[in-house]
């Protein structure tokens, strides 16, 4: 029997946040890197083509912040939740976030450094 996996989705900025870096376009050397720790820690990934457009509240600043985002999806065993949390812990350092949005099966969380 194969084993229950849960679909999992998160979002990366296609910028660096300006207020911890320079705003500027990850390099391609970064997206490299993010999809090889997703392969290697996982085993596949997909990858969406599409940038989503979306907006936040900056909780340091209060204002709001237009940004576009990748969207990448993975399907995890439930064992696996917290290694792909701590990937994206990584990933708020790798792409100079605050946090990253992940939805898990449904249900959305923000993994930001501790």
């Amino acid at each position: 029997m194969t084993e229950h996996l849960i679909e999992c989705s998160f979002f990366v900025p296609v910028r660096r946040d300006a207020h911890l870096s320079d705003g500027l376009p990850h390099s391609s050397e970064a997206w490299l890197r993010l999809d090889d720790a997703i392969f290697d820690r996982f085993g596949g990934l997909t990858f969406d083509p599409d940038v989503y457009r979306g907006a936040y509240r900056d909780p340091d600043t209060g204002l709001r912040v237009n940004d576009e985002s990748r969207r990448f999806i993975v399907a995890i065993a439930e064992n696996e939740l917290n290694d792909l949390r701590q990937l994206l812990i990584e990933v708020c350092g790798w792409f100079f976030q605050k946090c990253i949005y992940l939805n898990v099966a449904g249900k959305v969380e923000f993994v930001k450094k501790p």
